[in-house]
Order: structure tokens, then C-alpha cells, then sequence
């Protein structure tokens, strides 16, 4: 059943009016994308009518995942419509040739920027999902601007989204992402559409994570790993073992932590290098976290530990091309920054995770019993953690420190 269409003219003052109920979202089944991993950030599959953006720097793989999830669906019989923007139809045909021995007569191609074109054939057609390549490139004639401006952008989107609503097809949308890191503009989008995914990843890396950043329709604590392969991406099944596979040992500034993805654990490797600098002022690089959290702790090291790198280069590194923002790894960079400057390898089977406050503080971080599981798992012996009610896992041992001048104590890293 549908809602009651309901006039203004029809309204009366001082009469109650009467709306049909509307129907359970959830009671409808959801489509599969026969793609397992993106099944399950979309806690499921797509719902009837809804509209995803899948967000993402040029060249990390969006438009290559969506290819596979396009003929995935086409050669289960189901009609998806790619609406190509950027690329030429042949340019596709292409990208297709490399995923697929062949494509499947389901899969319709549509090489049009009119938005109102596009909402019209969607319409008619009704296909069990549509494919938009970019929402950058769409255009409407009714609105001034080029296309990929924000009026325009903001436009195109809102006529493609009333007509997923209005015929039940599932869309996705493909956006880039400023220098900011932002959709389309400064969170252009997101309200306007039903879930949003960003794709992370450098290029030059085999690894991308899919992140759930809005849900309407599920949980927005799952998210995926993959690897870009000669096939596409694939799904990488065991995360941390291949993130941390090919660490080096006994080398110093190396050190593993756990970050959180979603509600999944992640080992992933920190390297830090400190040089004598050559110049007034020291160098500070990092690539793949925070160069302002760097910052606060090397003057937390300096000022609340008595290791100070006033005249030094510091480089952090986390490998595999994560982007890890999560304060967690705090402990454990710094423990590395020490590690680098004293030359001396910290045990190999020793990991670290706790987040460090101004104060020196060694401060508890989410989901730390699964941290610990997941470090366990692997073979982890040692963890150095913040103080707190946490049960060790079989065969660790968990050193305790409430500062990080008692982490450094507590590793023989601190220059007594």
C-alpha cells in the first residue's frame, strides 16, 4: 500500500484528516549485489528506491567496483542500466572486457549528462539498478552553470533521487572528492542521499577499504577491505595477516598496533625514522596519519617523558597506504618515534594501542578486548595498553602503564 495522495485543496480547518498507514520499510527484501562484501556494508543488500553514493579520489577503484557489481548483477539476469558521463561507451566496453569474458545483454549502457533525460529513462525502463558515472558530470538545462558546479551538481542529484523514489530503482552514484576531501563540495550530498560509502586507498597500493560514513538502512560500523587485482577488486579475507605479513624484524622505529574498521580489527605496521637534521628548523613528515597529532606527541614525549627531538627529523610511516586517524595508534607511534631515536629494535611480538592525552596520559580506547583478540590471533606475546579492566587473551601478557614515561619504563626505551 501506498501513502494517501493528499490535496491542499482537500485539507478542511477544524476537520481531522484520516492517512493511510504506510508500509513497513524493512518488510520488503532487499537486492542482492552478489558482491559478499558490499552486501554486508549495505547491512544487507539495496533497498527498493534508495540512492548510495560511493565517494572516492580519482583513480582508487570506484569506478572498477561498481563494473563488477554491474556484470555480477547482469549475469545473475537482473537489468542494469551504467550511465556513463566520463568515459566513452568504448572506454567501458573495455574496463568490461578486462572483468568479463563477455557482457551479458542485461547490462544497457547510456552515455547521457542530462539529468532529466537520465530520470525520464529510468523511469520507463525500470531497471533492477542503475549505475550513475559521475554526478559531477550530470547537467540540467533548467539551472545556469557548468556542470560540476555546486547548483548544478545539487540539482542533477535531487531530479536523480526523485525519480528513484518514485520508481523503486535502486541508484548509485558516483562522486570525487575535493583537495578537501569532501563530496562534491563541502558535504554537498550527503543529505540528499540515503547512504554514502568512501573509497580509500592510495593508487599505488594493492589495498582499498570501503567505509560506511551514513546509513538510512542499516549499521554504519561495517566496512570492507580489498585488493586491486588483474581481475578487479577482490576481498581480502584476513585483513590484518596481510597488512602486517611483510613487516621487517628486530628493525627499529617499527611497532604494530590495531585500529578499528567499522566493528573489524586491523593490525597494521608504524614506522618511524629520526635523523639529525641539517637545518634551523626539523622536519616533520607523515603519510598515513596525522601530521598535527605527530606533532602534539613529540612535544608530549619532550615535555611530559624527557625525550626531546628538538633537533631532529622525525618521518612516520603506516604501511600499506592506511589512512589510520584514529587516536588509538598515539602509543604506539611513540613508542616507535622513541625506538627510532635510540636505535634499539623493539621486540617483534610486541604490538601496542591507547591513546595519549596532553598530560602524558595514557587514556582507554573502544573495543580493546577485541584488539586484543585480533594481536593474539596472530601471535602477538606482549601488548602494551592503558590502564584498564581488560581480561588477557590466552598466551599474552598486557603491560599496563598509566603514562607514556611508564610505557617507555616498561619497554626499556626510556633513558633513565
Amino acid at each position: 500500500m501506498t501513502a494517501q495522495e493528499v490535496k491542499r485543496s482537500d485539507v478542511k480547518p477544524g476537520k481531522t484528516q484520516s492517512f493511510a498507514k504506510l508500509e513497513d520499510a524493512t518488510a520488503g527484501k532487499r537486492l542482492s549485489t552478489l558482491i559478499p562484501c558490499f552486501d554486508r556494508v549495505l547491512s544487507g543488500g539495496l533497498v527498493s528506491g534508495s540512492v548510495t553514493l560511493v565517494g572516492g579520489e580519482p583513480g582508487v577503484g570506484k569506478s572498477t567496483l561498481l563494473a563488477q557489481l554491474g556484470l555480477a548483477m547482469a549475469n545473475a539476469g537482473k537489468s542494469v542500466l551504467y550511465v556513463t558521463g566520463e568515459e566513452s561507451p568504448t572506454q567501458i566496453r573495455l574496463r568490461l572486457d578486462r572483468l568479463s569474458p563477455r557482457i551479458p545483454d542485461a547490462f544497457s549502457f547510456l552515455d547521457m549528462t542530462q539529468a532529466d533525460i537520465i530520470s525520464a529513462t529510468i523511469r520507463e525502463t525500470k531497471p533492477a539498478l542503475a549505475i550513475i558515472d559521475s554526478v559531477q558530470t550530470l547537467r540540467t538545462p533548467t539551472v545556469p552553470g557548468e556542470p560540476g558546479n555546486m547548483t548544478q551538481v545539487r540539482a542533477s542529484a535531487a531530479i536523480i533521487t526523485e525519480a528513484a523514489k518514485q520508481s523503486g530503482v535502486p541508484v548509485i552514484l558516483v562522486g570525487q572528492v575535493t583537495k578537501d576531501g569532501d563530496l562534491a563540495g563541502p558535504r554537498l550530498l550527503e543529505h540528499l542521499v540515503d547512504t554514502v560509502f568512501m573509497m580509500e586507498g592510495d593508487r599505488t597500493q594493492l589495498y582499498r577499504i570501503l567505509r560506511v560514513v551514513k546509513h538510512r538502512f542499516g549499521s554504519t560500523e561495517e566496512s570492507a577491505i580489498m585488493q586491486m587485482t588483474e581481475r578487479g577488486l577482490e576481498e581480502v579475507l584476513d585483513p590484518s595477516a596481510a597488512f602486517i605479513g611483510d613487516r621487517p624484524r628486530n628493525v627499529p622505529g617499527s611497532l604494530v598496533t590495531c585500529l578499528t574498521e567499522g566493528a573489524r580489527p586491523l593490525l597494521v605496521e608504524v614506522q618511524a625514522l629520526v635523523t639529525q637534521t641539517g637545518f634551523g628548523l626539523p622536519t616533520r613528515r607523515a603519510t598515513g596519519a596525522d601530521l598535527n597529532r605527530i606533532s602534539l606527541l613529540l612535544a608530549v614525549l619532550s615535555r611530559r617523558a624527557g625525550v626531546s627531538f628538538g633537533d631532529q627529523d622525525a618521518f612516520i610511516n603506516v604501511v600499506g597506504g592506511v589512512e589510520a586517524k584514529d587516536p588509538s595508534i598515539d602509543l604506539a607511534l611513540a613508542l616507535a618515534l622513541v625506538s627510532a631515536k635510540n636505535d634499539r629494535p623493539l621486540p617483534a611480538d610486541m604490538m601496542a594501542v591507547g591513546e595519549i592525552g596532553l598530560a602524558g596520559e595514557i587514556r582507554p580506547v573502544p573495543r580493546l578486548d577485541l584488539r586484543l583478540k585480533e594481536a593474539a590471533r596472530l601471535g602477538f606475546a606482549t601488548a602494551i595498553i592503558p590502564d584498564a579492566k581488560v581480561v588477557a587473551p590466552a598466551n599474552m601478557e598486557l603491560l599496563k602503564c598509566r603514562t607514556v614515561r611508564d610505557a617507555l619504563v616498561a619497554t626499556g626505551s626510556h633513558p633513565l
